[in-house]
């Protein structure tokens, strides 16, 4: 192979770490957009990059490129994060609607 030429290897890995820079972008871009059209557009674009990483992914886990051990929580564990995340949302679900009830 000549030096200046990237391995099939390299390049799916080249091209998900790619995505997922990209994903992370759009995601502080839809965190901070105030125009609901805006937002919208770039969560459909993000849904997009997120898909061709997927594909990157796949492609690299099948031929043993990206391995990933499967987790397997036990029950209570599930429902530890379960209640972890209701509380968050709740309290953020608070905070937010204090913010609301100041500005108005």
């Amino acid at each position: 192979m000549p030096q200046n030429q990237l391995s099939e290897r390299e390049m799916l890995y080249d091209s998900i770490m790619t995505e997922k820079y990209i994903s992370d972008a759009y995601n502080n871009a839809i965190i901070e957009s105030v125009n609901q059209n805006i937002k919208q557009a770039l969560q459909h674009i993000q849904q997009e990059e997120q898909d061709h990483a997927q594909l990157f992914f796949e492609a690299m886990h099948q031929r043993g490129w990206y391995p990933v051990e499967a987790a397997h929580p036990s029950q209570a564990a599930k429902q530890d994060v379960d209640q972890q995340i209701s509380s968050q949302m709740q309290s953020n679900l608070h905070k937010l609607e204090q913010k609301v009830q100041n500005q108005g």
